[in-house]
C-alpha cells in the first residue's frame, strides 16, 4: 500500500508542476463544453432562399415572406442569376421556381405547381429544408380564401446532388478532409517533439543549417505522405462506396496543396509548445477536436450561434471540407475555389508566422 501511495503522490506532484497538463485536464473540458454545448445543434437554421415568382403574385410572395419570418431561411440576393445557378453556386440552399403564369392566378383555376430545388450535399439540411418548405406552403394555401375554390399544389421537388440523399456521399468527402488534417497534425508535431524528447534537436540546430532548413525538413516528407493518404481515401470511396466525382481532378489537388499551408504550420505550432511526444498527443487531441466540431465537416457550420460560426470561417478545416465536397459531388467552379483558397492562405500565413517565432524563441 505505501508503494501505491508513492507512486499516486509523484504522479499528482508531477501533474502539478506540468502547466499545459493542468489546463488540459482543467480548464479546457470547460471551454469545450461551452463552444459544443452552442455548436451542437441538429436543428437548421440560416437556410439561403431565393425565389423566381411572376410579378404580382400575391401567394407566392407571402410563402416567401412567410419562409424568411420564420427564422429558418434567410434571403440571398443572386443578381441576374437563374436560380439553378445559385444553388449549383453554392449562393443558395434552396430555390423555389413559381410557375410561369403565376401561382395565385393558377390557384384560381383550381391547381398549380410548385418546383423546389434543394442542395442536398448535407442530407439533414436538405431533408429540414424539404418538411419545413411543405408545412409552410400548406400553412399559406389554407389561409388562402377563395370562393367555390379548392386551391390543390402539386409539389415538383429535386433533390440535387445527391438525389438518392445518401450519407455516404456527404461522408467520404469529410472524411478526405479530416484525415488529411489529422496525418498531418500527428505526423509533423509527434515528430518535431520526439527530436525535443530524445535530445536530437539540440543537434540539429548545432548544425550549420537555419531553423527555415530544420522546418521544411520535418514538414515536406509528411506533406507527400498526406498526399498519399488523400489519394487513397478518396479512391476508396469513389470505388467502394460509388461517391461521384464530378469536379476538376486539377483543382482537387490544388486544394489539397493550399490546404497543406495552414494545416500543418498549425502542426508546427503546437510542436513548439510539447516537450515531449505525450505533451504533443494531449495538445493535438485538443486543437483537431474543436476544430473537427466547428469545421462543417460532420454538424453544418449555419445552425451555430454567430461567435462560433466566426471561428469557423478562420477554421482552415472549415474550407477544406466544403471545397473537397463541392469539387467531388458540385464540380466548383474557380470563383468558389479561390474564395476558400485565399481563406486558408490567409490563415496559414498568419499561422506559419506565430509557429516560426515561437519555433526560434523556444528551441
Amino acid at each position: 500500500m505505501s508503494v501505491i501511495k508513492g507512486f499516486f503522490k509523484k504522479e499528482i506532484i508531477a501533474m502539478l508542476r506540468s502547466p499545459v497538463l493542468m489546463v488540459a485536464i482543467l480548464i479546457m473540458p470547460v471551454v469545450q463544453m461551452i463552444l459544443l454545448s452552442g455548436a451542437i445543434t441538429f436543428q437548421a437554421t440560416n437556410l439561403r432562399l431565393v425565389m423566381q415568382n411572376a410579378p404580382n403574385d400575391t401567394v407566392m410572395e407571402q410563402i416567401y415572406n412567410r419562409a424568411i419570418g420564420t427564422g429558418f431561411f434567410v434571403p440571398v440576393n443572386i443578381d441576374n442569376r437563374s436560380p439553378i445557378d445559385a444553388v449549383q453556386s453554392g449562393m443558395a440552399d434552396v430555390a423555389i421556381i413559381a410557375p410561369q403564369s403565376g401561382l395565385t392566378k393558377d390557384l384560381v383555376r383550381g391547381s398549380a405547381e410548385i418546383q423546389i430545388l434543394i442542395d442536398s450535399m448535407n442530407i439533414l439540411k436538405a431533408h429540414s429544408i424539404e418538411s419545413y418548405l411543405r408545412g409552410i406552403i400548406m400553412q399559406t394555401l389554407l389561409e388562402y380564401k377563395q370562393e367555390n375554390v379548392k386551391p390543390q399544389i402539386n409539389f415538383n421537388v429535386r433533390v440535387l446532388f445527391n438525389p438518392q440523399l445518401n450519407t455516404k456521399f456527404f461522408m467520404v468527402p469529410s472524411m478526405v478532409a479530416v484525415l488529411v488534417f489529422l496525418a498531418l497534425l500527428i505526423l509533423i508535431s509527434v515528430s518535431i517533439a520526439k527530436e525535443k524528447e530524445t535530445g536530437t534537436m539540440e543537434t540539429l540546430i548545432s548544425a550549420p543549417i537555419s531553423k527555415y532548413d530544420i522546418v521544411l525538413g520535418k514538414v515536406l516528407p509528411y506533406v507527400v505522405v498526406s498526399f498519399v493518404v488523400m489519394l487513397s481515401i478518396a479512391i476508396v470511396g469513389v470505388i467502394a462506396f460509388r461517391v461521384p466525382f464530378v469536379g476538376s481532378q486539377f483543382m482537387f489537388l490544388l486544394s489539397f496543396l493550399i490546404f497543406c499551408v495552414p494545416a500543418s504550420g498549425i502542426g508546427v505550432w503546437l510542436a513548439t509548445y510539447a516537450h515531449t511526444q505525450q505533451q504533443a498527443l494531449l495538445g493535438l487531441i485538443i486543437v483537431a477536436f474543436l476544430a473537427l466540431m466547428l469545421s462543417g465537416a460532420i454538424i453544418s457550420t449555419e445552425n451555430m450561434p454567430l461567435v462560433l460560426r466566426w471561428i469557423s470561417y478562420i477554421n482552415p478545416l472549415s474550407h477544406y471540407s466544403y471545397l473537397v465536397r463541392n469539387i467531388m459531388l458540385k464540380g466548383a467552379d474557380w470563383l468558389y475555389f479561390w474564395k476558400n483558397a485565399v481563406a486558408m492562405i490567409g490563415v496559414g500565413a498568419v499561422i506559419w508566422y506565430l509557429a516560426l517565432r515561437r519555433f526560434k524563441t523556444t528551441l
